[in-house]
């Protein structure tokens, strides 16, 4: 139930009405398309009689909680305005559920087979599975589960041996493809043949016994190196046999399953059968809020040239599962994903919303000062394989806009090597939280954040956290003869990835902190464990560059030597750990002794006291981003406050604090434990008490909404650690 829990999580900000039209509701439930639509007690029964109804400014369609399953439609010729937009939405605070699955009727019933596998006939074919909403796994080999996260990792990849060819996988015999036994001619196999391009192919031939297989090879030219290269393979039944797997016969129209309790699917398991929920062409002034679409997305599209998109908006969208690939039914293509395109130097706005768990891109779009603000993008793209030739690259989110203003969003756990990836001139890229981007390394190259040429003009990257990750943390790509100008990168957190990288020339790298850089090996001469590289020279190019770049007044443990730059004054380094309060529970604040303080060097500065310390990434509707952080037990026993990230519209927070969980967990603003109520923007507590060694304590920060809504804060714990 993971993906349907998180509707509540992200949307449960309950967004104004206001209503200037006629408001036309729909109830699954009650409604009847005959009705007009006017009232509750006159609603439709589906979302596509009212979108259609919906045509004059200010004109709103309010869903009724539960799950609506239509055709795909387009929605075309809908013109609001700016000061009355058409709305389609959620009933006040109802979050209703645009299905792009259905109950799965078997026949004949389930049947049980030997070990524990399920099957029955159904009546059309489906592509992904759930049973009790939870996604089941394709069948495949070497095994490995979305369920357990394990698909994200390349250690449940196969491996290429260096005698491969293009067209002919060797396996390395690691996970033993020989030893199998399998018979997997006719397998989808996903190829991570070319860096950061990962394919499909079927797999033309193969014997039981034989440690090579070969697949139709029409990927271009790409960077194809047989020791870097991983595979896997499904959707063959051989490859059924854990659980949480399934497979399905497209011949015989019959659905195989093991599922994660070994009980009958009966009753609880949902098939998809939609790509795209809504079609939206032809819209301006079109506002989405509320809603949440499972197994199912959206896209834009212009039927002709004289269509115009522009002045969309989606607010807190739940995108779960949206999209997926057909591999299952024999098509090697990429997934069509969530694609959002407005007319050309038009544009929208995707706020408060949450993708999670697509098979390939997140969000693919373009615009002209596109806002993508307060998003989540989490566990999207667990087998990478979006292009059908080589390509310079894909990402979690992509964007072919221009003035792209892309803010305050939470990237976490996503598979592929980049996660946000702009292509064109003045982005604004800040207060970001992205971590742990291709954690598992199922693909090569990448960063955190990405930029290529044409983006790093006049881009802004400041204030964000990037860590945890293999891949860089924030990069700026290019060699001679082309290269990047005139971005700055500012006041962004790096750790535990591979860096800042900083190629081109006319670039501002100011006041920056990166340390423990992850991955020592680099082919750009940075310098040994350099977590700061601006470079002079790319690898064996000798064509120089950053030599007008100014670096000043950053920290990192170690740097590109020397750093490149027409000015390079005031930088820091040396271990980070012991300039800041606390690296390692995300406590960046300088010590009052701090070498950072002479020239204000960093992202923050050494104060006393603070009210407000900068946290970025999205805001949710409770508290979050405790620091330190929930369940370190590193925490040093000079801590002198907690700090947190602000709920989403909240002004007033409190915050109870104590040695006893309960107590915590119980108090209210009456209570002992209650210790402050905080104003404004204010997130930091000063603890009134010094802590003890060994000791572990709770804390909790509840948001005030208004004078009748305060959301209740988790419960956090850390651990002083001994001395």
């Amino acid at each position: 139930m993971k993906g349907l829990s998180l509707i509540a999580a992200a949307v449960i900000v309950v967004l104004p009405l206001c209503v200037s039209g006629t408001t036309y509701y729909v109830d699954g439930k009650n409604g009847e398309d005959s009705n007009n639509g006017k009232s509750i007690n006159t609603a439709f029964a589906t979302i596509k009689k009212c979108i259609k109804t919906v045509n004059n400014p200010g004109d709103e369609c309010h869903i009724r909680k539960g799950r609506y399953h239509d055709s795909e439609f387009q929605i075309s010729g809908k013109r609001g305005s700016p000061s009355k937009p058409i709305i389609i939405r959620g009933y006040q605070n109802e979050i209703p559920i645009i299905d792009g699955t259905i109950p799965l009727s078997a026949n004949a019933g389930w049947k049980r087979k030997e070990k524990g596998i399920y099957s029955a006939q159904i009546k059309q074919d489906i592509w992904q599975l759930f049973v009790d909403n939870e996604m089941m796994t394709n069948a495949r080999w070497p095994n490995a589960l979305w369920s357990d996260k394990t698909a994200f990792l390349n250690k449940y990849w196969a491996k290429s041996a260096t005698s491969s060819k293009r067209g002919k996988m060797v396996d390395n015999g690691e996970k033993n493809l020989a030893g199998s036994g399998l018979n997997v001619a006719g397998a989808m196999a996903i190829l991570n043949i070319g860096s950061f391009n990962t394919f499909t192919a079927i797999v033309k031939s193969h014997t039981p016994g034989q440690n090579f297989f070969t697949y139709d090879d029409t990927f271009g030219a790409i960077k194809f190196k047989p020791s870097h290269n991983q595979y896997f393979l499904e959707d063959k039944l051989e490859f059924l046999d854990n659980d949480g797997e399934w497979f399905y016969d497209k011949s015989t129209k019959t659905v195989y399953v093991k599922t994660m309790d070994r009980k009958s699917p009966e009753g609880r398991i949902r098939g998809k059968v939609q790509t795209y929920a809504f079609t939206i062409s032809n819209c301006q002034h079109l506002h989405l809020k509320q809603l949440t679409f499972f197994g199912t997305t959206i896209k834009t599209e212009r039927a002709s040239k004289r269509d115009v998109l522009d002045g969309l908006s989606f607010h807190s969208i739940n995108f779960i599962f949206p999209s997926y690939s057909k591999r299952m039914l024999g098509d090697p293509a990429p997934p069509k994903w969530t694609v959002i395109e407005p007319s050309k130097i038009k544009s929208f706005q995707l706020i408060n919303s949450t993708f999670y768990g697509a098979d390939g891109l997140a969000l693919q779009y373009s615009g002209h000062g596109v806002r993508v603000e307060n998003n989540l993008f989490e566990y999207n793209d667990w087998s990478v394989a979006n292009m059908r030739s080589k390509s310079g690259g894909l990402g979690t989110v992509i964007s072919n806009g221009v003035n792209d203003q892309f803010i305050r969003n939470t990237m976490r756990y996503n598979g592929a090597s980049n996660g946000y990836r702009p292509s064109k001139p003045n982005p604004v890229v800040k207060l970001n939280h992205v971590h742990h981007q291709c954690w598992g390394i199922i693909q090569h190259d990448g960063a955190g954040i990405q930029f290529q040429i044409k983006a790093q003009t006049k881009a802004k990257v400041e204030n964000n956290w990037v860590h945890d990750s293999p891949k860089y943390g924030i990069r700026f790509d290019g060699q001679p003869p082309r290269v990047g100008t005139k971005g700055t990168i500012k006041e962004n957190v790096v750790w535990k990835c591979g860096g800042i990288m900083v190629k081109g020339d006319f670039h501002q790298v100011l006041s920056n902190l990166a340390f423990e850089k992850r991955n020592d090996k680099s082919g750009d001469n940075q310098g040994k464990g350099s977590a700061l590289s601006v470079l002079r020279f790319v690898r064996s190019n000798k064509k120089e560059i950053n030599k007008n770049t100014v670096v000043l007044r950053n920290a990192a443990d170690a740097a590109s030597n020397p750093l490149a730059g027409k000015e390079v004054k005031f930088n820091t380094l040396g271990d980070v750990r012991k300039e800041v309060m606390d690296a390692d529970n995300f406590d960046f604040r300088p010590h009052e002794d701090s070498r950072y303080n002479k020239f204000k060097v960093g992202p923050y500065r050494y104060e006393s006291k603070i009210k407000y310390y900068l946290i970025p990434g999205r805001q949710f509707y409770k508290a979050s981003t405790p620091v330190p952080p929930d369940g370190s037990e590193t925490v040093k026993s000079d801590r002198d406050a907690v700090m947190w990230l602000n709920a989403f519209g909240a002004a007033t927070h409190h915050v109870y604090f104590g040695a006893n969980k309960a107590k915590v967990a119980n108090a209210n603003p009456k209570s002992t434990e209650h210790q402050a109520k905080i104003t404004s923007e204010g997130n930091v507590h000063y603890l009134r008490k010094s802590l003890n060694p060994g000791s572990t304590y709770y804390w909790r920060v509840d948001a005030e909404i208004d004078d009748t809504t305060t959301y209740k804060g988790d419960v956090w714990s850390f651990k002083i650690k001994k001395r």
